[in-house]
């Protein structure tokens, strides 16, 4: 299974509530570039991925950024189970 990167970037942009060019500006980058990541024409970076979690507040992209695209999908579908089974085992 292959992470959209470019769709989770879109994703936690819109929940920030910024359109491609203010997201842009605060990236330093243009509103073109932001589009062409978002429809994954163009690869980012993890240091990319690491402002734009910083810009957008956003933990999706703060677990992409630290690992890669597979291990990010385990983890964000592992670590809901263990907090939940966590606090079933402690109530």
């Amino acid at each position: 299974m292959e992470l959209d990167v470019g769709g989770l970037i879109k994703k936690c942009r819109k929940k920030a509530k910024l359109s491609q060019e203010a997201f842009g500006d605060l990236m330093h980058t243009t509103q073109s570039t932001i589009s062409r990541i978002e429809q994954n024409l163009i690869a980012c970076e993890a240091g990319f991925l690491a402002k734009a979690a910083a810009v957008t507040n956003s933990q999706e992209l703060v677990i992409t950024a630290l690992f890669s695209a597979d291990a990010a999908i385990q983890l964000m579908q592992t670590v809901p189970m263990f907090i939940g089974g966590f606090f079933s085992w402690i109530l």
